[in-house]
């Protein structure tokens, strides 16, 4: 018997397949459970499938979102054309679930009454935030958690979909929310770690028109002509929907507090501008990143070879795993499961694909980047 329990399902109906995570991840647990962590892809009814296991755990608080693709378990990487889900149940520490709309993009407001509503469910001091979003105010949510819980470690990503129906969905306290903000306000023993992995290139060039995540020109040039002779390849080639694959192996880096963190390049247009997964302004410092297939596998196991330093043993894992990087993977996504394993053991995991991760590289300041890996580990 384990504090930590975990299930996951490739049952196609909702009610169906909250009724076996549920089942399997009590199998196992230990005492009552405190906190529940869900992950499905977006072929469920997902309002049916948060409901329905909520409603099997009563008054447990549940934190989650949507995952492309498939979700991490215990057994490994969980995908299949019907759906997939996983969920962890957490019965050895305190927790608290806080979620709030995004109104007007004012992503501050939401973090600050996210953050509130959490610190206030758990009743103490937290020692970590588990945070999930939709694409687009990351930035500002998180300006706004710093508000209300400056210091304490965030560990997050934002909420991702694969199909054309736009399903990034959130999910808190027995609901599935779109454009809304959840957030876990954690006790215990915990260790975290926020990575990438690219090997910087030496070349560097300075943003010098940019608004929001689009970036126009780079040293006053069109931004895609630099990046085009960067990494010797045409525009006609990688360009337009192109880049979001092609660039996940030669992303743009960043420099913020000493560290070196990663923007996804999704899309190029007509103008030559560049639109990122993280916000770009006139002066950024961007670098040209670089790294193997091999490299994107092994990063996982130093992610939570970090994260685990901070507990004197580990208990179970938390991830979220950039779906970016997942496209490059293809199917060795398979394999990361096992370099996990192979750093800490088999303890109980779960995980999610990112389209935009959340994490703290330097101690109490959160950060979002793209390309990532931001893990937490339950000492």
């Amino acid at each position: 018997m384990s504090a930590i329990g975990t299930g996951f399902t490739t049952k196609t109906e909702a009610g169906a397949a909250a009724a076996e995570l549920v089942e399997r991840a009590k199998a196992d647990l230990q005492g009552t459970p405190t906190l529940a962590i869900l992950f499905a892809t977006t072929q469920y009814d997902t309002e049916s499938l948060v409901s329905g296991v909520s409603g099997l755990l009563g008054d447990v608080p549940l934190w989650g979102g949507s995952s492309s693709t498939g979700v991490f378990g215990d057994t490994g990487w969980i995908t299949s054309d019907g759906g997939a889900a996983s969920l962890m149940l957490i019965a050895d520490r305190q927790a608290g679930v806080g979620v709030a709309a995004v109104g007007d993009g004012d992503g501050f407001v939401a973090g600050q009454e996210a953050a509130r509503e959490a610190l206030k469910q758990l009743g103490g001091a937290p020692s970590a935030l588990l945070t999930i979003a939709f694409m687009g105010p990351e930035e500002e949510i998180l300006r706004g958690v710093d508000e209300v819980a400056h210091g304490v470690p965030v560990v997050g990503g934002t909420s991702s979909d694969h199909s054309p129906d736009g399903k990034f969905q959130q999910f808190a306290n027995g609901h599935a929310y779109k454009n809304h903000f959840a957030i876990v306000a954690l006790g215990g023993s915990i260790g975290y770690a926020f990575t990438n992995g690219y090997r910087p290139t030496g070349k560097k060039t300075i943003v010098t028109k940019a608004t929001g995540r689009t970036a126009y020109e780079f040293d006053g040039r069109p931004a895609m002509d630099v990046y085009s002779e960067w990494v010797g390849r045409p525009e006609s080639e990688i360009g337009g929907g192109a880049l979001v694959s092609f660039s996940v192996q030669y992303p743009l880096l960043f420099h913020k507090d000493g560290i070196t963190y990663s923007a996804h390049p999704v899309n190029s247009n007509a103008d030559g501008s560049m639109d990122f997964g993280a916000a770009m302004s006139p002066g950024m410092v961007l670098e040209l990143g670089e790294a193997s297939v091999n490299g994107l596998i092994a990063e996982a196991g130093n992610v939570v070879y970090k994260a685990a330093q901070g507990v004197a043993e580990p208990h179970a894992l938390v991830l979220a795993h950039c779906g970016g990087r997942a496209i490059a993977l293809g199917d060795r996504i398979n394999e990361i499961p096992a370099e996990v394993e192979h750093v800490i053991g088999h303890v109980p995991l779960i995980g999610y694909l990112a389209f935009g991760e959340q994490g703290c590289s330097v101690v109490g300041i959160p950060t979002h980047a793209d390309l990532s890996l931001s893990a937490l580990v339950l000492g």
